[in-house]
């Protein structure tokens, strides 16, 4: 039970980092034509909301290997450790390191507005290097249309891929506002204790 709510944790977890490279695109190409202020308070918070969600990721990911380890054989740890401190032990670390601290570094402004850098940065929350992997090793097949749905998450066809890519992106922004109006809340609550606390 406690493995199978980690793994649709880690799950969850990863559709939002997907929904916000996308997004990322978006406001990058919005921004050079829109230049209002709104725009710009949505991606600071959306930029937090995904450095929130790095940590839960963060946490998930040490309680899910911590439980591994406690309801598996010796033979099962030893072949986890061995995967962990190997000779291919980058396999094992890499991908969520890199998602951690991708999203840490969005807390920084000067890192938020560096274009160049917000760009690796969807790139990489977008295709994984599992993914990345895959991709690479299967160009070697074919290039026919047979083949281009097999990377699709939804399993949908190619032309309903943007229908997937704008649905990503509302799901990702509904929780940015669900999260802005949490974050209100909170202020005004300490606000009100702090006033409450002077008098």
């Amino acid at each position: 039970m406690n493995q199978n709510l980690i793994y649709y944790f880690t799950v969850i977890f990863l559709d939002f980092f997907t929904a916000f490279g996308l997004y990322s695109l978006l406001y990058l190409l919005l921004s050079i034509f829109i230049k209002k202020s709104l725009i710009k308070k949505v991606d600071e918070q959306a930029s937090k909301l995904i450095s929130l969600i790095g940590i839960l990721y963060f946490l998930t990911w040490i309680i899910g290997t911590l439980i591994e380890f406690q309801n598996s054989t010796a033979a099962e740890n030893s072949h986890t450790l061995d995967r962990m401190f190997g000779k291919y032990w980058f396999g094992y670390w890499l991908q969520p390191l890199i998602w951690i601290l991708i999203t840490q570094l969005l807390r920084v402004k000067k890192n938020r507005k560096n274009v160049l850098l917000r760009i690796l940065f969807c790139l990489l929350l977008i295709i994984s290097i599992e993914r990345f992997v895959i991709i690479v090793t299967s160009f070697h097949r074919d290039y026919l249309p047979s083949s281009w749905t097999m990377y699709s998450s939804l399993e949908i066809y190619p032309s309903n891929f943007i229908l997937e890519l704008i649905a990503k992106i509302i799901y990702f922004l509904v929780f940015v506002g669900i999260f802005t109006l949490a974050e209100l809340n909170v202020k005004k609550l300490i606000n009100i204790k702090t006033t409450a606390n002077r008098r």
